[in-house]
């Protein structure tokens, strides 16, 4: 592959045909596609790209489409890459699928709007790319090219039929995008021109004007907007209006006070109660605009729901001075307080104001006392929050010397010394500090509540200098003070290893207790050796009398608190503590560790961690040699009471030795053959067992050993008398371990164990085998474990103890690399129908765990598993797939594959009703477009989202939409196959559709080019509904509607004359009731689905729910299959309809008035707390 690749990169086509034809047949199938995508991103000539696609795919179309990881095909990686339009025509003329989509769903026009490429949009409109497809976020090709500049691909886009006001997830239209990208005016207003709604709103309820705003625009826009009648006093989900967002986004004056203007509401708060003044300071705007809103009437004393007043916002913002000095001048009460008493001072204080402005607020009276709930000053804040500088330090001493209480005490009882004894990167400045605190008369013995420390204790922890601990100890500080812990200064000092053996001595010097311990029994030595302090602090405690083998309460001593960290400067104390008569046989109180148990639990990689070993057990040996040498000089009385043995082979209080230890360590690889073999040759039994599992040292290894070559290991270990035969309790083997080894050379040692004749089919108490073990291995070596164990003779069929078996685990246990592994075993003669205790085959694990890819899902049903198989709780494939969230790849497969979508659970759950609770909007969708049965929904399962999502399937019907948007108007008459029909204006059923918008728009301007503002504000009746579009109607021709300028009403006039709708169409009711009626005796004719629309001798079929769902007044009849109750229809009715229409026209039927009159009143009490209205108002409602 490399050599043609080298032929590609020079562009030269004879000289790649010359070794192409050589060397065609060796490439594989993943090569193949390498090069050609290579060939495109390198913008290869056409010639080249030609001759491969022939050579490499003999000009197979299947082939040719194949994708890579993130679903794209050539035309997507071409089109990425900018390729030359002759390209793309080859690619098309090839074969490649136009409209493919990618795993984000994104088509090819979709990358050619990004990348502006007007030529190639052209080609691909032109060739059949849908306009109207959405990718993931349901952005449309119109979306990506409102982002460029380019009215031209605008055009184009809307020219071929592409959504004006097709929205995204967030509910963004083309038009936000425009404005968010701050293109040209010119493709603002020729969007809106095409029918672009400037009154559409966003998922946080923005307007066009909100999102304009954001982006600082011209006042042209702005104006512009406003013209076309956007609601100026718009509010977003936070209650935001468009001067909040021109305040937030600093916008410029002449913006803002264009919007005052025209009306906008300048008191208005939004959800924290803040006023767009709050907003100016929040995001420091001039002072020109923050007078300019005091000038015009706004309430300059509010506060927002934390109490804040806009003094507040100034300083948390960082305003300048000018800025709070004309507050201030306007009243604002200087001392007023937040819900957390937070005053100004306290804001200027942690947001790090400039001492001019805390000077200021001081001159003008603010209380620098005054303590938040949690018992802060404002001193406190700097002390706290603050970096030091020489800002801050001029504003401590300033607060202090204008009568700020320096005793003052927070809740946790710290003082100001407390917190400038932490600011470790001060040293230099810290004593002036310290000093400066002192001699303001602060208590220097003031302790913690939590932790009893004094600021000398912090002085010592935090290593600040000799010279401010020795002034703590010159003003008199009790030095041998104690924390809750009881430690001492020293005990602290200890703790910080940058501490040098002058601040030990000083503090011994001065009479610290020498002999002090903590709680825990520590001594200053323990802290010493635990911190890794320098060797001539730790010699110099010893030399001042510290027992070097003292016990804290765990009966750790000195030396294992050292053995707890692996590093050069814990060898050296090693070795030290060692030199000095440390105990390297003393046990832990608990689990008897010793000190060598201690190094080889944290074993690590560097080269310290072997030595310490060696040293540690030499040290050991040379100590059983003495006491052997001891014990032949005294009598057997003697040596029976003599309690010294090799300690190094003693197991802990869990039985693990050391050599447990060192094999269990995944992160040792290095020299743990030098280590197992120094153990070894030192006399350590290598066939010790744990107590509670009985695992020997050599399971730990095979389950975790990362050597690049481990067979010499085992080798010496079996030479060295490693029993092979060794089972833990539940009779699992070395090999069954070696099993579970994630590391790459895993299958060498499962290899060399069977080649030492550990039975590969042996089994533990649970029934499990070698294979099983491997199988539930995540890790991608796993399928050549697995390839071995069958090789050499693995039962692949064996079952553990819940009769799963090794395709069960599989399925079970791993991830995405799945496939390969059930391909194997399937080819290999596994039982593929074979179940569990519960009746689940391997796909039924594979959907219920969540793990098993499509491919695998699908190789296994290819392969014969049966689709349809039910547990012993009737659960089938499809029901944990719904449950578990797969892609819709994967239903849409199961589905294909007739799989029984209608199967109930013992729980009397469906596919459908599983998906309802997951929210899972695109597999619901999926089902109901197959057919799946809705009439077992339960009543809590039909929500309104479940309503508007149905409305949705059923919405789109090419032949019905095409007649819709035909310019000429006529009756339609819908009839079904059992000759039922009736006859209904083609506008009325029009008015019905959710998309209504939409088509009347493109009729309107089909006829009249650019429709007036009259017809427009006409036209929004019509879109809000059939009932006022009745009422308008009847108030055109009552003369209630007059229009001034003559030629604008004689385009109305002569609108309606074309769609025939007068007077007497609405005096003979062939208005709402009359199409209710209609609709009615369509719904209750149950014998026939599909309908007919004939409209001058053309006939089109459309399902009957199109009908009825895409009329809002039968969204839900379809849905209820209840009994005539009241009751039932009525508690459901809560749930599903928005309106009291909706609730009535549900249950319309013959006898409108009688009954329905009867029934409201019958249930009117209840209905109109809900509704809000009165009996009379629904009685009229439904009667008018």
């Amino acid at each position: 592959m490399n050599q043609i690749i080298e032929i590609i990169k020079e562009n030269k086509i004879e000289k790649l045909k010359e070794i192409c034809e050589e060397i065609i047949k060796e490439i594989k199938e993943k090569e193949k596609k390498k090069i050609i995508k290579y060939s495109i991103k390198q913008k290869i000539c056409k010639e080249i790209i030609e001759y491969l696609l022939s050579k490499l795919f003999n000009n197979d179309k299947n082939d040719i489409n194949f994708k890579d990881k993130k679903g794209r095909n050539l035309l997507h990686i071409s089109i990425i890459n900018q390729s030359k339009i002759e390209i793309i025509k080859l690619l098309i003329s090839k074969g490649i699928d136009i409209n493919s989509k990618t795993n984000e769903k994104e088509t090819a026009l979709h990358f050619a709007c990004e990348k502006n490429s007007l030529e190639t949009i052209n080609f691909l409109v032109s060739k059949g790319a849908y306009v109207n497809n959405k990718r993931f976020d349901d952005k449309t090709p119109l979306h990506l090219a409102c982002q460029s500049n380019s009215i031209e691909v605008i055009k184009l886009l809307i020219e071929n039929g592409s959504y004006i006001n097709s929205k995204t997830k967030t509910n963004l239209t083309p038009l936000y995008f425009a404005l968010k990208y701050q293109k040209s005016f010119e493709i603002i207003e020729y969007l809106v021109s095409m029918g672009a709604n400037v009154n559409a709103k966003n998922l946080f309820n923005e307007t066009l004007l909100h999102i304009a705003c954001q982006y600082n625009p011209s006042i042209q826009i702005i104006e512009y907007l406003i013209s076309k009648k956007i609601d100026i006093n718009s509010k977003n989900v936070r209650n935001e209006t468009v001067l909040h967002y021109a305040c937030k986004y600093q916008n410029s004056l002449e913006v803002i006070e264009y919007l005052v203007s025209k009306g906008i509401d300048i008191n208005s708060k939004n959800v924290n109660n803040e006023t767009v003044l709050h907003y100016a300071c929040k995001f420091q705007n001039s002072l020109e605009v923050i007078e300019y809103l005091v000038s015009k009437g706004i309430d300059i004393l509010s506060k927002n729901l934390n109490n804040e007043t806009l003094l507040h916002f100034a300083c948390k913002f960082k305003n300048s001075l000018e800025v709070i000095e004309y507050l201030v001048s306007k009243g604002i009460d200087i001392n007023s307080k937040n819900v957390n008493n937070e005053t100004v001072l306290h804001y200027a204080c942690e947001y790090k104001n400039s001492l001019e402005i805390i000077k200021y607020l001081v001159s003008k009276g603010i209380d620098v006392n005054a303590k938040t709930k949690w018992n802060e000053t404002a001193l406190y804040i700097i002390f706290q929050n603050h970096e030091l500088n020489e800002n801050s330090i001029q504003i401590i001493k300033f607060l202090i010397s204008n009568g700020f209480d320096i005793n003052s005490k927070r809740d946790s009882n710290e003082t100001l010394l407390h917190l400038i004894c932490k600011k470790q990167n001060l040293k230099d400045k810290l004593i002036d500090i310290i000093k400066f605190l002192v001699e303001s008369g602060i208590d220097i013995n003031a302790k913690k509540t939590y932790g009893n420390e004094t600021a000398f204790h912090l002085a010592c922890q935090f290593n600040l200098s000799l010279e401010i601990i020795e002034y703590f100890v010159s003003k008199g500080v009790d030095i041998n003070s104690t924390t809750s812990k009881y430690e001492t200064a020293l005990h602290l000092a200890c703790t910080n290893n940058q501490n040098t053996i002058d601040v030990v001595k000083f503090l011994l010097d001065n009479g610290v207790d020498f002999y002090r311990k903590t709680n825990s029994r520590e001594t200053y030595l323990h802290y010493a050796c635990k911190y890794h302090n320098s060797l001539d602090i730790i010699d110099y405690l010893i030399e001042k009398g510290s027992d070097i083998n003292a016990k804290t309460s765990e009966d750790e001593t000195p030396l294992h608190l050292t053995c707890e960290k692996i590093n050069e400067k814990s060898f050296e104390i090693i070795k030290f503590l060692v030199s000095k008569g440390a105990d390297i046989t003393a046990q832990t109180k608990y689990n008897k560790a010793t000190p060598l148990h201690f190094v080889s639990k944290k074993l690590n990689q560097n080269e310290y961690s072997f030595e310490i070993i060696k040293f540690l057990v030499s040290k050991e040996l040379e100590l059983k040699s003495q006491s052997n040498q001891s014990n032949n000089q005294t009598s057997e009385k003697s040596k029976r009471n003599y309690p010294m043995k090799t300690r190094y082979t003693y197991s802990r209080f869990d039985q693990k030795t050391p050599l447990h230890l060192i094999c269990e360590n995944e992160n040792f690889k290095g020299n743990s053959i030098d280590i197992i073999k120094f153990f070894v040759e030192s006399g350590i039994d290598i066939n010790a067992t744990t107590s509670y599992k009985q695992e020997s040292a050599f399971h730990y290894f095979c389950k975790y050993q990362n050597q690049k070559d481990p067979i010499q290991t085992i080798n010496y270990l079996l030479k060295s008398g490693l029993d092979l035969k060794s089972k833990t309790k539940n009779d699992e083997t070395f090999l069954h371990y070696a099993c579970q080894n994630q590391n790459e050379s895993a299958t060498k040692v499962v290899q060399y164990l069977i080649q030492k004749g550990i039975d590969v089919n042996a089994k533990t108490k649970r029934n499990q085998t070698a294979l099983h073990f491997a199988c539930e291995n995540k890790n991608l070596i796993s399928l050549e474990i697995i390839k071995c164990l069958v090789l050499k003779g693995a039962d692949i069929n064996a079952k553990v103890y819940n009769n799963q078996s090794a395709l069960h685990l599989v399925c079970q246990y791993q991830p995405e690399n799945s496939f390969p592994i059930i391909k194997f075993l399937v080819e290999s003669g596994i039982d593929i129908d074979v179940k569990t205790n519960y009746n689940e085959t391997a796909l039924h694990f594979a959907f219920k765990f969540e793990l098993t890819s499509f491919e695998s899902a699908k190789y296994l049903i290819e392969s014969g598993i049966d689709i349809n198989t039910k547990t012993t709780y009737n659960e089938t494939v499809l029901h944990f797939a719904c449950k578990n969230n797969p892609s819709i790849q994967i239903i849409k497969y199961l589905v294909e594959k007739g799989i029984d979508i209608n199967a109930k659970t013992y729980s009397n759950e469906t596919a459908l009703s599983i998906l309802i609770e997951n929210q899972n909007q695109n597999t619901i969708k999926l089902l109901l477009m197959n057919d799946t049965n809705i009439n077992n929904l339960k009543q809590e399962k039909i929500t309104k989202e479940f309503i508007s999502l149905f409305s949705q399937i059923y919405s789109f019907n090419e032949d019905l939409n095409n007649l819709l948007k035909s310019n000429q108007f006529s009756d339609l008459i819908i009839q079904s196959n059992d000759s039922f029909k009736f006859k209904v204006h083609k506008l009325i059923l029009l008015t019905r559709f959710d998309n209504n918008e939409t088509i009347l728009q493109k009729f309107i301007n089909n006829c009249y080019q650019k429709p007036k503002n009259e017809i427009e504000i006409i036209l929004n009746f019509i879109y809000t509904g059939f009932s006022n579009f009745d009422k308008m109607i009847e108030n055109l021709n009552s003369q209630k509607i007059q229009i001034e300028n003559q030629e604008e009403n004689e385009i109305i006039s002569n609108f309606f004359k074309e769609i025939e709708i007068d007077s007497n169409w609405i005096e003979t009711k062939k208005g709402r009731k009359g199409i209710i009626k209609d609709f009615s005796k369509l719904y209750e004719n149950e014998t026939s689905k599909d309908f007919t629309i004939i409209v001058e001798e053309k006939e089109i079929k459309v399902h009957k729910l199109i009908l009825i769902i895409r009329s809002e007044l039968f969204k839900g009849m379809f849905l209820l299959n209840v009994s005539d109750s009241s009751n039932q229809v009525h508690d459901y009715s809560r749930k599903s309809f928005q309106t009291i229409q909706e609730f009535i026209y549900f249950f319309y039927h013959d006898n409108f008035e009688e009954d329905l009159k009867e029934l409201i009143l019958e249930e009117c009490s209840d209905f109109k707390d809900y509704y809000q209205l009165n009996q009379n108002s629904i009685i009229d409602l439904i009667l008018n």
